[in-house]
């Protein structure tokens, strides 16, 4: 059975979890990195199929005077111009010379390469944040935050609307989230959630937290 392309950054970000879960379930030995491993060798072949450019390269020699037309990736355009210019034309070397003068679709819709390119892209970028994540060794490596989505939500708000926490709020959950460990699934809902609770029940968390602080601090001072 071959393997899904997904196309989009946003539902690949929204299928990971179950593509991993049958990604282990096929073979005994599988993992989580082996799937991340086996997720950018596949979407790196997708983003260097996608990135067709409008140049076209001609491969000839003086000798034969032969052509070949086709587009090239990113990579072999790169290649081209890193190219010693100086390259004497009597000689037996093949020479590589972008002919821009002739550009041609040749069948490739370059709106959506772009578009696929793009997601492929932020696929990549992902998976590598999640690979990197996985094979931290640094001591942060096993915090986790235990609480529930909405407790987690109350309190980055509070952090943010005290100044404790800078820049944009949404980053501010996205990058907390990810380095605690916690899957945030909808925060504008539950933000909403805490606006309306009932009058007294504003801060359900923060008030936990603050008992738990002050039992501590009480216990300490009797011993």
């Amino acid at each position: 059975m071959g393997k899904e392309l997904i196309t989009s950054f946003k539902k690949h970000k929204e299928s990971y979890d179950i593509c991993l879960e049958q990604h282990i379930a096929s073979y005994e030995d599988y993992d989580e990195l082996h799937f991340l491993n086996s997720e950018l060798g596949f979407y790196q072949i997708c983003y260097e199929t996608a990135n067709v450019t409008h140049q076209r390269i001609i491969i000839y020699n003086d000798e034969y005077t032969e052509y070949e037309y086709r587009y090239m990736n990113e990579f072999e355009y790169n290649e081209i111009n890193q190219i010693d210019s100086n390259i004497n034309q009597n000689s037996d070397v093949m020479k590589l010379i972008i002919d821009e003068s002739k550009l041609m679709t040749n069948g490739y819709d370059i709106e959506i390469c772009e578009q696929l390119t793009t997601s492929f892209t932020k696929i990549t970028e992902y998976l590598n944040i999640k690979k990197k994540k996985l094979t931290n060794d640094n001591e942060f490596k096993n915090i986790k935050f235990h609480g529930n989505q909405t407790e987690f939500i109350e309190l980055i708000k509070a952090l943010t609307e005290n100044g404790n926490l800078k820049g944009i709020q949404k980053d501010n959950i996205e990058i907390c989230a990810n380095f605690f460990g916690i899957e945030i699934n909808n925060p504008s809902k539950l933000l909403n959630d805490i606006k309306t609770r009932n009058s007294g029940s504003e801060s359900l968390f923060i008030d936990k937290l603050r008992k738990s602080l002050f039992d501590y601090i009480t216990l300490e001072k009797k011993k």
